[in-house]
């Protein structure tokens, strides 16, 4: 079978840390035909198998908004372009609900005063392999970034995360919370790359991990590259199980023990849900995350 590498990091760190990249068989994923997409303002589309190309552009001044629901068990392979031109906002939602294997890339050219806010949820998956760069090239250009994941069983999640900041001033804010069950893997690569000449850049970045097994695997690779003296960068990640104090309490008020641990799990990731600003996504992935039960 065909080898493809993915999600390479910017600089390489040790090999035995094996973080550096992601290795898959390419037949695994999306095959056929490229079909390219262009999503208006306001555009919601599924994705359940093969190849994809999705165009999301903003002109200067413009606001935009689009939704992207990959779904079902073949394997896909999608890309998302977003072009914000100066002055614009753009915000992209992607949820992956998909029990097959899945890659994806999102590619952001951010312009002068330009914003793009990227919301993405992550709900299981065999294989998903998710590869993101925002390129922050204009003066007072902004990236925002909400990602979550719930997995379990033998899941695996892949994530490569890029915010390469050339212009001045410009901003990024990287937030990502996750919880883990059964054996799944999950490998987090967050890079904030402060370029010669993006002065009064400020990037942060943060993930929270709630492991809920002793059986997962997390890789947590947070990482800054510095070529500009006048910047500011942050990186911190928490990663730990529910707090004994918190169990006691809730089994106090009469709650059982595997309860505890799914609504802790469904409050983490509804802190990302909140930020689907479309209410029918939001609903269905509501719908996901309570199986269908009413909160009490």
């Amino acid at each position: 079978m065909e080898k493809i590498i993915l999600n390479k990091l910017p600089v390489p760190t040790f090999g035995w840390l094996k973080v550096n990249s992601a290795e898959r068989d390419a037949a695994a994923f999306g095959t056929g035909e490229e079909r390219e997409v262009l999503l208006a303002d306001g555009s919601r589309a599924e994705l359940s198998g093969g190849r994809s190309v999705f165009e999301v552009t903003a002109a200067e001044n413009e606001k935009t908004s689009a939704v992207i629901y990959i779904s079902g068990s073949e394997g896909k392979d999608l890309t998302t372009n977003v072009k914000a031109a100066a002055g614009a906002e753009v915000k992209l939602v992607q949820v992956y609900e998909n029990s097959g294997p899945a890659i994806g890339s999102v590619n952001a050219d951010i312009a002068e005063n330009a914003a793009f806010e990227l919301v993405q949820l992550y709900i299981g998956g065999k294989d998903t392999v998710s590869g993101i760069y925002a390129d922050l090239a204009g003066r007072n250009s902004c990236f925002k970034a909400d990602i979550g994941y719930l997995l379990d069983g033998d899941e695996k999640l892949d994530i490569n995360l890029v915010a390469s900041h050339a212009g001045k001033k410009s901003q990024s804010e990287i937030s990502v919370k996750g919880v883990m069950r059964g054996s799944s893997e999950k490998t987090f690569r967050g890079t904030i790359d402060f370029l010669n000449g993006s002065s009064g850049a400020k990037g942060a970045e943060n993930e929270e991990v709630l492991l809920l097994d002793e059986t997962v695997r997390n890789k947590t690779v947070p990482l800054i590259l510095c070529a500009e003296e006048d910047v500011e960068g942050s990186h911190g990640a928490s990663i730990g199980r529910i707090d004994e104090a918190q169990i006691f309490y809730m089994q106090s008020r009469g709650i059982p023990v595997d309860k505890i641990y799914e609504l802790t799990a469904r409050s983490r990731i509804a802190q990302v849900v909140s930020k689907i600003s479309d209410k029918d996504t939001a609903d269905r992935v509501n719908a996901i995350l309570t199986g269908g039960e009413e909160d009490g």
